[in-house]
């Protein structure tokens, strides 16, 4: 497809990313021969592109190691008021702008922007130093709407309804609810992977049937593929799922504890699987992440708990919404002194190219390791 001009229509589900002059967004191409491409598009910073708009892209196609481009193609908002999806995301965008309002005006800057990629995966508004420092110790996953997240939305929802509903109709409604806060967190491979496998979940538990994590986490993968192929290659996709693996094979080596423990062998688990991912795409490697996420992990259920319920009842009870949101202060405070410290301590690794050869031995290695412990225990 490279060189080649072509001209589509599509509805943006995730929101454009900004830095300078130009706007970043992903778009999936449709047509008779090509089904659910992932396009990379680069284009000015005005008109500003927002989540759920429906637009009409035209412009020339270009191969990359990455995957598909098109550079400032044209793009041409669509208005349909009769379109019921272009409504629901249209609703959606207005709920999330109201978000970002309303913890913008609770908390100052970075903490409210902090807030909103911890609980929604909102970076829009995250302050560049911060940013940097975020990645420089290690901890930029924390903003990133993820599997954890999927997990607390389902659980809190399905615990809360058991009081008062049959424990089926509460299980459905957490159903429901992962889907609202997978298109709100803006339907980001990680947030589908994380929200398929988390229905799937709660589906066995309607059906009264118990189902490992690994066989969701598989049947997540085998239907996202299926439906957009061009995923293998999407580093997002690699690394949520590299993740999710290590987690649930290599954490429960450690003999897992509670507390800082728990929160440090997790990522350690994390890392060990997603190591040869990293230093592929990126080439960079914090030497202190381990300990830094140690440190700081333990607060983001807390501040998804409690920022999570602030913000709904910011939306009815605004002055009680804020409150809570308010409490969440000292945590957010105590997040942003350790990832400011570590992301001037330095102690990056940079390796210019890491060969295919030596990621495929280590994941030889790797599962070879964990059946030789598996059969051991």
């Amino acid at each position: 497809m490279d060189g080649q001009e072509i001209s589509f229509e599509t509805a943006i589900l995730s929101q454009p990313q900004t830095v300078g002059s130009q706007q970043t967004l992903t778009a999936n191409y449709q047509n008779q021969s090509f089904d659910g491409l992932r396009i990379k598009i680069i284009t000015s910073r005005f008109p500003e592109l927002n989540y759920g708009d429906f637009v009409r892209i035209s412009g020339e196609i270009s191969n990359s190691n990455r995957g598909l481009l098109m550079y400032f193609p044209k793009i041409e908002t669509i208005n349909n008021s009769s379109s019921i999806l272009q409504s629901g995301l249209r609703s959606i965008n207005i709920l999330r702008q109201k978000l970002i309002s309303i913890f913008s005006k609770t908390l100052p800057s970075p903490s409210s922007s902090l807030l909103l990629g911890i609980i929604f995966g909102i970076k829009e508004q995250m302050p560049k130093d911060f940013n940097n420092n975020l990645r420089t110790s290690g901890v930029f996953h924390v903003i990133a709407a993820s599997g954890m997240n999927v997990t607390l939305v389902g659980g809190f929802i399905s615990t809360f309804f058991a009081f008062f509903l049959r424990r089926q109709i509460a299980v459905g409604l957490s159903i429901l609810g992962i889907i609202f806060y997978a298109i709100l967190a803006g339907l980001e491979p990680s947030i589908i992977r994380a929200s398929i496998m988390g229905i799937l979940v709660f589906s066995a538990q309607i059906m009264g049937r118990q189902t490992l994590a690994i066989n969701g986490l598989a049947l997540a993968g085998v239907g996202m593929l299926f439906i957009d192929p061009t995923l293998f290659s999407d580093v997002g996709f690699q690394l949520s799922f590299a993740a999710t693996f290590g987690i649930l094979y290599i954490k429960p080596l450690f003999k897992t504890k509670n507390g800082i423990v728990s929160e440090i062998l997790t990522t350690v688990a994390a890392q060990i699987a997603t190591l040869p991912i990293l230093l592929t795409n990126f080439g960079l490697y914090s030497i202190y992440s381990v300990l830094v996420n140690g440190l700081v992990l333990w607060a983001v259920p807390i501040l998804m708990m409690i920022g999570g319920i602030g913000a709904i009842l910011s939306l009815i009870l605004a002055p009680l919404g804020k409150l809570l949101i308010y409490l969440c202060y000292p945590l957010l405070l105590y997040f942003e002194t350790i990832v400011n410290i570590s992301g001037k301590l330095g102690g990056i690794l940079i390796i210019k190219n890491f060969p295919w050869q030596l990621v495929a031995g280590y994941y030889c290695l790797l599962v070879s390791a964990l059946l030789i412990f598996k059969r051991k225990s």
